[in-house]
């Protein structure tokens, strides 16, 4: 198989997670780094170029990835990027995703590019076993699904874009006495706010105003509005120590009767320690069904949903049936 050139669009943990999986992946060549920040170095002597000069590589880089938090205007970058590129993406503000989606594959079509959106492990990964679960039980039951304990880059990132904040971790922290419920009792469903609360560390800038912040931390609409959030302001030293862990974790559980005469509970959990490394491998398994989607001419938007399982893999259909064994 010819090897698929790929570039990465942005340079935080996640880019960075994935430019070291992508250099020992024999199925890919890395072309380069794009960033809009200056003097940036790679511990792999990666190649790293402006974000403004993206588009005079566009016929020589099969799929971007991006990597750009989904608080930072990606959306509208995205619309931008698709009338050259194919891409792959992790956005995960769940409230935002059908709309998005939608613009993207109208236009992706008129361009005849590919985009696979909202690819990482939830939404993602974990969406495609609460669709499972529903589907499995026949009966509309639909799924819980708990997030962490664990460090979610994306609202530690909006944090960091309040003015004021000099850096923050946000911790997603799953309420157990629900979990255990979920697990007893037949079709409870608590809503999302009872399920998790938010715990924030946020070291800020002298001149900061603490208590507009933490406001604006709590009423901050599709992250932290309706949750229950802490917020703790620490100094940055420790907010340094803690970004050294990104691990995360994640349930889905399903818990219902069939005919209302036989117990039945389906379980996916994943239980990770480098969040943005995870991220990268689901991200590069969907490069592979971009490719395979680019190939048949299949232009527009799609989900985890849309695609084939056999699209995440290089292998032929003998390959693909021994797995069955």
């Amino acid at each position: 198989m010819k090897k698929i050139k790929v570039a990465i669009l942005g340079y935080g943990n996640l880019g960075k997670s994935l430019e070291e999986l992508i250099l020992k992946n024999e199925l890919f060549e890395l072309i380069g780094i794009f960033s809009k920040r200056r003097n940036l170095k790679s511990k792999f002597n990666t190649s790293i170029f402006n974000l403004n000069n993206l588009q005079i590589y566009s016929n020589k880089i099969d799929i971007v990835f991006v990597c750009q938090g989904s608080y930072n205007g990606v959306e509208n970058l995205s619309y931008k990027l698709i009338e050259n590129f194919n891409f792959v993406d992790s956005f995960d503000t769940h409230k935002k995703l059908k709309n998005y989606i939608k613009r993207l594959d109208k236009k992706s079509k008129v361009y005849g590019k590919v985009c696979l959106c909202a690819f990482g492990w939830d939404p993602g990964l974990l969406s495609l076993f609460r669709l499972l679960f529903y589907a499995i039980s026949g009966e509309k039951i639909f799924s819980n699904c708990f997030w962490g304990e664990g460090v979610s880059q994306g609202h530690s990132n909006a944090i960091r874009q309040i003015k004021g904040v000099k850096n923050a971790i946000q911790y997603t922290v799953p309420i157990t006495k629900q979990i255990e419920k979920c697990r007893k009792e037949f079709n409870f469903f608590p809503s999302e706010f009872e399920k998790h609360l938010r715990i924030c560390y946020v070291s800020t800038f002298d001149f900061a105003n603490k208590i507009q912040i933490e406001n604006e931390i709590k009423n901050m609409k599709n992250y932290f509005q309706g949750y229950e959030t802490v917020v703790h302001f620490v100094n940055d030293e420790e907010v340094v120590k803690r970004q050294k862990s990104l691990s995360h974790r994640g349930l889905v559980i399903s818990n219902y009767k069939i005919l209302d005469k036989y117990n039945t509970k389906l379980e996916f959990s994943l239980d990770i320690q480098s969040n943005p490394y995870f991220t990268a491998q689901v991200m590069i398994m969907g490069a592979m069904a971009v490719s395979y989607l680019v190939k048949e001419k299949k232009f527009g938007a799609y989900s985890i949903f849309d695609l084939p399982t056999k699209y995440f893999v290089n292998f032929t259909k003998k390959d693909l049936n021994g797995f069955l064994l």
